[in-house]
């Protein structure tokens, strides 16, 4: 339902645009001012007024989901229409018509005006929900530029043109107003160049109702965050990795070869495999001709200095060039890796792979458990081939009855996934690295995995076949590995927020947050970097102009997502865990939620809560990573910390 009315919205908004002109056109044009209007310019009227009559009931539609969804459009549409109906009433039928005589009209240049007038706020209306609140205020300034210079012309002009002057007048109006198009255009398309060179310290804040502080002055930089606990003493484990992101021609199960770029030659890149509590150590070396790299510990809260990202925490590794990451691996679960460098040209093309941390008291796998990662990637575009691991049609493995399984599905995707299990009893063991409290048991599972997100499923094998599907591809488990897929029914889909039992937590809905923010996810048409595009923007704004977050640390924080646009937005925040507090207004009830990749989907609004524990400056972006790419950035930075590294065209670090 709000996907039908949100789009449908957008639809007639943009239908709009040509109507208006129709109507500027007939109304304005010669023979506007005439005693009596002109049929075309009624009719072309009452379509815009139809219009927006469509568009103030969707307004209506939206409002069960609240005002923050209905109040955008129907503060525009509603003034829109009112004004709209009023010249149409007013101006544009007849003032009266006395018996025997024909219809009487009002003065055809007040006629003009109101038409210009009116043209004008429904299209104010249209642009503020296709292209935002700013492009709606150029908008109502370029409608009064054009009447002022309407007007000056019509006052300067020493005689009215003639009823009948054949083809110039009309071309040259459409000549004026093509000129006119092109040159907002460009000037629109020049205005949203990003600067070449961006930094994040300085930059515009949003303190969320807290102290200040001293935001970027003085204070520590990022490079120096480095983990109190990263050396090697006593009985820590050292786990030393090496990752080289080279190019290498993958090969699909489906004999389709890919250009890959890849970690070690293989796509996925190794699964790095550790203790809770022990040092990692990976050494990147990048072999890559021509681009930078870095490595991003997905969902891993690593000290700030460690997080990977090209123009916040340290430059792209240049090709040739080396970079050691040491953090240690507290919390145990299932996490992944990938480049943040051009994150959304590298992660489609293979720079990524698993990261697994077993708890320290884990045994010794052997062969009566089966651990798998199913990494889930489409290769190409986002209707390309997708794969689990390398395979995009059915795989099929061995698992003798009675084994314990555990299965940690990865989408490296923007877009969700839906895994589905079926031929099995299975818990839900853990969400992106967190357990998940008294897991109950389902007969099945069907799984909305966002994009970036992890769940980890635990069955033991039955003896017939177990199928896991993810869209497409699938892997069939049988005690003999040649059974082909099920055909079972799809089992309920998981409700995360009602799934297991709750537990005690440091914080919960009714705790006093020092800081609390609310970031509203749309979608705009316009430009991104001097390229038409659709621009994904949070309260209206894209990156690098997103005020940063600001925290102190030891803040409780809260932070509201509202997506009101028709996408999914995985958002990401880096360095933290959050708790889901609440979904479209209804506190959660299972097992608390713990996520650091949160889905919003369209029209749905979520609560979460965390605690600044992890000092630096860090990423909050929607982990469709071309949604990123499109603007949907933005930091959250403690006071007191700054960053010497720098984004742009005129640098080397390209994060998104």
């Amino acid at each position: 339902m709000y996907l039908w009315v949100h789009y449908t919205d957008m639809v007639i908004a943009l239908l709009q645009l040509p109507v208006a002109a129709a109507v500027w056109w007939a109304g304005t044009g010669p023979g506007a001012s005439a005693a009596r209007p002109s049929r075309t310019a009624a009719v072309a009227f009452l379509l815009l007024l139809g219009g927006a009559a469509l568009r103030l009931a969707a307004g209506v539609l939206l409002l069960p989901w609240g005002w923050e969804f209905a109040g955008p459009r129907l503060v525009f549409v509603a003034p829109a229409l009112v004004v709209a109906a009023t010249v149409y009433l007013v101006w544009l039928r007849p003032a009266g018509e006395p018996p025997g005589e024909p219809p009487v009209y009002r003065s055809g240049q007040e006629r003009v005006a109101a038409v210009v007038g009116a043209v004008g706020v429904v299209l104010v209306a249209a642009m503020a929900e296709l292209a935002g609140t700013g492009a709606a205020a150029a908008t109502g300034l370029a409608v009064l530029g054009a009447s002022a210079m309407g007007w000056a012309y019509r006052k300067l002009r020493r005689r009215p043109a003639p009823e009948h002057a054949g083809w110039r007048p009309a071309a040259a109006r459409v000549a004026v107003g093509v000129a006119l198009v092109v040159a907002v255009a460009a000037g629109v398309s020049a205005a949203s160049v990003l600067p070449a060179r961006s930094s994040m310290t300085g930059g515009a804040v949003d303190t969320g109702g807290g102290a200040a502080g001293h935001q970027h002055r003085g204070g520590i930089s990022v490079t120096e965050l480095t983990g109190a606990d990263t050396t090697a003493a006593g009985d820590v484990a050292v786990d030393r990795f090496t990752l080289t992101a080279q190019e290498a021609t993958v090969r699909l199960d489906s004999g389709e070869q890919v250009a890959a770029w890849t970690f070690n030659g293989a796509t996925p890149g190794p699964q790095l495999v550790v203790r809770q509590g022990d040092l990692v150590e990976v050494t990147l070396v990048n072999r890559l001709p021509g681009v930078g790299v870095t490595v991003h510990w997905h969902g891993v809260d690593v000290p700030n200095a460690m997080d990977g990202v090209a123009g916040v925490t340290q430059d792209a590794v240049a090709p040739g060039a080396t970079f050691v990451y040491r953090f240690r691996a507290v919390q145990a679960g299932t996490y992944w890796y990938h480049s943040h460098e051009m994150s959304s040209v590298q992660v489609r093309r293979g720079l990524f792979g698993a990261l697994v941390v077993l708890p320290r008291d884990a045994p010794v796998r052997d062969g009566d458990t089966v651990d798998e990662t199913v990494l889930r990637h489409t290769w190409g575009s986002e209707d390309g081939v997708a794969t689990l691991g390398l395979g995009s049609g059915v795989q099929r493995r061995a698992v003798p009855a009675g084994r314990q399984v555990r299965l940690r599905l990865v989408n490296t995707d923007g877009d969700p996934a839906t895994f589905t299990l079926t031929g099995a009893p299975v818990r839900v063991a853990a969400i992106d690295g967190t357990d998940v409290h008294e897991p109950g048991v389902l007969p099945g599972a069907r799984i909305l995995v966002g994009g970036g997100a992890r769940y980890d499923l635990v069955f033991t094998m039955p003896d017939q076949p177990v199928t896991l599907r993810a869209d497409g591809p699938g892997i069939v488990y049988s005690p003999h590995g040649d059974a082909g897929p099920d055909h079972a029914a799809a089992p309920a889909m998981l409700d995360p927020a009602r799934y297991g039992t709750p537990a005690a937590t440091a914080f919960g809905t009714d705790s006093r947050f020092d800081r609390r923010f609310t970031l509203r996810l749309d979608e705009r048409l316009g430009f991104y970097d001097g390229r038409p595009a659709v621009r994904y923007t949070l309260n209206d704004a894209t990156f690098p102009d997103v005020p940063m977050l600001m925290v102190s640390d030891g803040d409780l924080v809260e932070v509201t997502y509202i997506n009101r646009s028709g996408q999914h937005h995985p958002m990401h925040l880096h360095g933290h865990h959050m708790l889901v507090l609440a979904r479209n207004g209804r506190t959660t009830t299972g097992s608390p939620w713990w996520v650091d990749t949160l889905d919003a989907g369209p029209g749905e609004t979520y609560r979460v809560a965390f605690r600044a524990d992890n000092p630096g400056m860090w990423m909050d972006h929607c982990h469709n990573l071309e949604h990123a790419a499109n603007g949907m950035i933005l930091h959250l930075g403690y006071t007191g910390v700054t960053s010497p590294f720098q984004t742009g065209s005129g640098t080397v670090n390209h994060p998104e």
